[in-house]
């Protein structure tokens, strides 16, 4: 196992050839420091990222009074499991609460948001997260 807790193994010899290795990887959340992001109120634990599709999973923190400005989409789906406090989005009043699952299909479009008290959201994407970078955000590396 390496010293970042992934363990590697490989996968099936086909033809006598190794089609492919597989990666564990382990990650302690509690080891890791929030990364504050742009838009005011807004932190982030990266757990995993594929570069080559852009897809993630990612520990989101609001801070209570932040959220996402307006309204917009992703390019692709977007999951989210609350873990803690009240994340709500404003026009539709739908909100979030320790436990809820959320599934937000590629190019919904959805938001403002507000956090009605500090959250941590376990947000999913299967792809990249937007289609255009959005204004909120002046880091490119936000939007990823």
């Amino acid at each position: 196992m390496a010293a970042d807790g992934a363990r590697e193994q490989e996968g099936p010899v086909v033809g006598g050839e190794l089609t492919h290795r597989f990666r564990e990887i382990l990650v302690q959340t509690a080891d890791l420091e929030w990364v504050d992001k742009t838009l005011a109120g807004l932190s982030q634990k990266a757990l995993w990222r594929d570069e080559d599709t852009g897809a993630s999973i990612t520990l989101v923190r609001f801070l209570k009074g932040s959220g996402i400005p307006s309204r917009h989409s992703h390019a692709s789906n977007q999951f989210m499991f609350c873990l803690s406090g009240r994340y709500t989005y404003v026009p539709t009043n739908v909100t979030l609460t320790p436990g809820s699952f959320y599934w937000n299909p590629k190019g919904s479009l959805h938001g403002p948001t507000l956090a009605e008290e500090e959250t941590v959201l376990l947000e999913f994407y299967d792809g990249p997260h937007y289609p255009t970078q959005p204004d909120w955000y002046t880091d490119p590396n936000d939007a990823r």
